[in-house]
């Protein structure tokens, strides 16, 4: 289409068939070279965007994700999961190994990683192979007959020696768990609680020389639960025989020793 033709349709767009006023053959073309142009800018303003978008979407469908958060996992088993639990008719033995069991488990989670644990026996008996195992000792009182179950242990690390000592009375012995107990010494520091397992005693006794004796009680049904920590490795054999401090503090802390008695797996 030559420019004359152009200028004829571009007249007759733009005045409708009327009659053109104040417009030129040359204004109108103008105009018509200008409204090209336009239109060309625009269609590759919106190729353009389109390929942007485009893009931007590929860019969000292709784009690497980040991976999804690891599943939770399950909570650490508390202190004496794997133990047996208490049946009926067990026999002195099987009671040996549970509580043994028990014991180890709650104090090995709470010493110091790496520490050294050695069974303290009763005087003339061999170590036995498993530091926590329990002596077991009938008594009677009133004319009722039970057992004791109690075993002590020296624990070793980086900090020095101190020891542990864990019992389980039956309930033939009528143990108080007030600070009002004789038993308590007068130098001691003395609390009790109520806990939902029974009520709770705690003490704690330092002396001159830097011995420190911490001890925890709870009076249940099935008897009294008392674990004690020391901050010496030399056991007191009643003879008033010297016991050095031989770290700081003891190797288990007061909540510690309170989180042992209390457990449930400590019944006779």
């Amino acid at each position: 289409m030559d420019d004359l033709d152009v200028r004829s349709a571009l007249t007759e767009y733009v005045t409708e068939g009327e009659p053109p006023i104040g417009l030129t053959g040359e204004d109108v073309l103008a105009a018509g070279r200008r409204s090209r142009r336009r239109r060309l800018s625009a269609g590759v303003a919106g190729a353009a965007f389109t390929v942007v978008a485009i893009l931007g979407v590929t860019f969000a469908v292709t784009a690497p994700q980040p991976p999804p958060p690891p599943p939770l996992q399950p909570a650490e088993p508390v202190a004496g999961d794997h133990c047996e639990t208490r049946r009926p008719g067990e026999t002195e033995e099987q009671v040996i190994t549970r509580l043994s069991c028990v014991v180890g488990t709650a104090v090995r989670s709470r010493v110091a990683s790496g520490a050294r644990i050695e069974n303290l026996p009763p005087l003339g008996a061999s170590p036995p192979s498993d530091p926590f195992r329990l002596t077991a000792k009938r008594n009677e009182e009133n004319g009722e007959v039970g057992t004791t179950y109690y075993v002590n242990v020296r624990v070793s690390d980086g900090r020095g020696a101190g020891s542990i000592h864990i019992s389980v009375v039956p309930p033939i012995y009528h143990l108080m768990t007030s600070c009002d107990d004789l038993t308590v010494p007068k130098t001691a520091s003395c609390s009790t609680h109520r806990l939902p397992g029974g009520p709770l005693r705690e003490t704690a006794d330092r002396n001159a020389e830097g011995l420190i004796v911490l001890t925890a009680r709870i009076s249940r049904p099935a008897g009294i639960i008392e674990v004690t920590a020391e901050n010496t490795g030399v056991v007191a054999t009643g003879d008033g025989v010297y016991r050095p401090a031989q770290r700081a503090e003891p190797p288990l802390t007061p909540v510690q020793l309170q989180e042992i008695v209390a457990d449930p797996g400590l019944v006779p």
